[in-house]
């Protein structure tokens, strides 16, 4: 597959060029949000930043950070924040946790004692890269590699604000499928779950929106989006919340009843 499959989210692009672009935080090119946890929920939120290990801290890398200690406030989820470089192999990263006055450089098996410290169980079964995985990066290789197929790690896609406040996690879900026949993958709860347990764990609500994708001539329809609660608490967590236009998601919480 192309690609250009990945190039770009069409949602990013609206938002960034909205009235709303306040409201909302996203991480793009070589910065994620990444939540690592196992079936008990998350264990650790981690800043990952893809970076020459000597360079200065960035506004960016400042902002996440700051957005991801908004996130565990008031909970017992810690955060950490991980630089590395762009090697095809990561041996050494610049690590950083609550209490440190610096970021200091630490071997790769290093950084491993670190998050097992956090009650990650890892073990020696080397996860396989998603055929949808557009993230792949040398700390992605990594955690494939070292953490094991017993570790749950999901990606914080977008995160809306009210009065300078998280209130929503929303997960972006895209594919050529028409927005009346998509539903989250069953392959996918795990993600959806620990996402879940991370934002009730903050009083948040947490979202999975999905638009389509068209092939010729190729782009992001955004114009109309398919929106689901999903909560871990329920019997049945995941539930259709209707559908919005792209205006009516960037005006209003993604959970208003408003249809189209």
């Amino acid at each position: 597959m192309s690609d250009v499959y990945y190039t770009g989210n069409g949602i990013y692009d609206y938002l960034t060029n909205s009235a709303n672009k306040d409201d909302f935080f996203w991480t793009s090119g070589h910065l994620w949000l990444l939540v690592y946890g196992d079936d008990l929920g998350p264990k650790v939120l981690t800043v990952a930043s893809e970076n020459r290990l000597d360079a200065n801290t960035t506004a960016e890398e400042r902002a996440a950070a700051h957005v991801a200690c908004q996130i565990t406030q008031g909970t017992n989820i810690p955060v950490n924040f991980v630089r590395f470089g762009p090697d095809k192999h990561v041996e050494t990263v610049r690590y950083c946790e609550p209490g440190m006055k610096c970021i200091p450089e630490i071997t790769s098996e290093e950084l491993k004692n670190r998050f097992a410290r956090y009650g990650l169980k890892m073990n020696d079964i080397m996860t396989h890269k998603s055929i949808n995985d557009r993230s792949s990066s040398p700390f992605h290789d990594w955690q494939r590699k070292n953490m094991g197929d017993s570790v749950v790690v999901a990606d914080i896609d977008l995160v809306r604000y009210r009065n300078s406040v998280p209130v929503e996690i929303i997960e972006l879900k895209r594919s050529y499928i028409e927005l009346e026949r998509w539903e989250p993958y069953r392959q996918d709860y795990k993600n959806f779950i620990l996402l879940s347990k991370l934002s009730h764990a903050r009083g948040l609500q947490f979202y999975i929106v999905y638009n389509k994708r068209v092939k010729t001539p190729f782009f992001d329809d955004v114009s109309r989006l398919k929106i689901f609660e999903f909560d871990d608490r329920l019997q049945q967590p995941c539930r259709m919340a209707g559908y919005r236009t792209i205006g009516q998601f960037a005006e209003s919480t993604a959970g208003e009843r408003s249809r189209i």
